[in-house]
């Protein structure tokens, strides 16, 4: 591993993931200056980001900003993007960056590296919330463009891939499944917590995009961060890594739940808390289904993955991940989003 301080341009910082990889890069990379980009700055939210990494400078702006990310990213040895998997148009403002940095690279400047957070929706099934025989298990050992065309944030994967084909720019994406635990940045609950209190706000409970039958992996909000620190140690080290085209990394425990006990778990919580008048949970009617179909193809597909690169090139592990802590933690992590999302339930719901 490189014995200098490198830097880091990171991307979603003040998001629920981004917040807990700004705790693990101060543990793994304490060295490493960070510059990370946030909106609607105020002195309350740099001190709450130095409190989770004492080198962070915070660069005020959006993904909208994308000269300003292209130079960020131009300046930065390692660009870790874990702010919105699809945003095109900054992801593409980070490859023009990271390119015009691979054209300074000697032996005091490295080959850049760009590490980006996706998801394991990539991989889904589109059972439409069936539990379907699946055709393969997927090994991101065998991974590959091809088997995710035309899938929802297939083009952001292909753009990433292709830019590292020069050999300018050294490139990683990562694949998380279905995340949950309390977060330790300034959003403590996961996107998917607030989406689907979302639709069962509108709903009047809440529910599953079809049966619910599927089933998602799980991975805890730690591991999920410390997969980030494993794959950027490990392309430091002067190993040999997934790059480029090999460069996927599913983030997945062994752990499988179905949508209806996820959502069901919910359901209970929002139940006991006088939100909505029924527990458990229901399919969503159709106006809420086809409303979101980006969404369908994430919560009504499974997920049957292995994240084989991690684990056997890496010698990460899921430790925190549990499914018991997932259903003990669960109702917690929904009254946390509830009032992070800022949801409306209807009286009588």
């Amino acid at each position: 591993m490189s014995t200098q301080p490198l830097s880091i341009f990171l991307l979603g910082a003040t998001g629920y993931v981004g917040g807990e990889v700004l705790v693990s890069l101060s543990t793994d990379f304490p060295t490493f200056p960070i510059r990370a980009l946030a909106r609607n700055l105020s002195p309350n939210k740099i001190t709450q980001l130095q409190s989770l990494h004492p080198k962070v400078q915070v660069v005020e702006g959006t993904l909208a900003d994308v000269d300003l990310i292209e130079a960020e990213a131009a300046k930065a040895d390692i660009v870790i993007n874990v702010a919105s998997a699809g945003d095109m148009e900054s992801i593409s403002a980070i490859l023009r960056g990271l390119k015009q940095r691979s054209g300074l690279a000697s032996s005091s400047i490295p080959t850049p590296i760009y590490i980006h957070m996706s998801g394991a929706g990539l991989a889904g099934d589109n059972a439409r919330g069936e539990l379907i025989a699946p055709e393969r298990l997927w090994r991101d050992t065998e991974f590959s463009l091809n088997d995710i065309k035309e899938k929802s944030l297939s083009s952001a994967s292909e753009a990433i891939v292709e830019a590292s084909k020069s050999g300018g720019i050294r490139t990683m994406i990562l694949l998380p499944g279905l995340i949950y635990g309390v977060g330790q940045g300034i959003y403590k609950s996961s996107l998917a917590h607030r989406m689907m209190l979302n639709f069962a706000a509108q709903a009047g409970h809440s529910g599953t995009f079809g049966p619910g039958r599927n089933v998602l992996g799980l991975i805890h909000v730690k591991d999920v961060a410390s997969a980030v620190s494993a794959v950027l140690r490990g392309a430091l080290n002067g190993s040999t890594i997934g790059e480029g085209e090999k460069g996927f990394y599913f983030v997945i425990s062994k752990y499988l739940i179905s949508t209806s006990e996820f959502c069901g778990i919910i359901g209970d919580a929002l139940f006991d808390n006088g939100l909505i008048s029924k527990p458990g949970s229901s399919p969503f009617s159709a106006s809420i289904t086809d409303a979101a179909p980006p969404i369908y193809l994430i919560f009504g597909s499974s997920t049957f993955c292995r994240a084989e690169r991690l684990v056997n090139e890496l010698g990460w592990t899921a430790e925190h991940t549990d499914p018991s802590s997932l259903s003990e933690n669960l109702p917690y992590e929904i009254e946390l989003a509830v009032k992070e999302a800022g949801v409306v339930f209807k009286k009588g719901n």
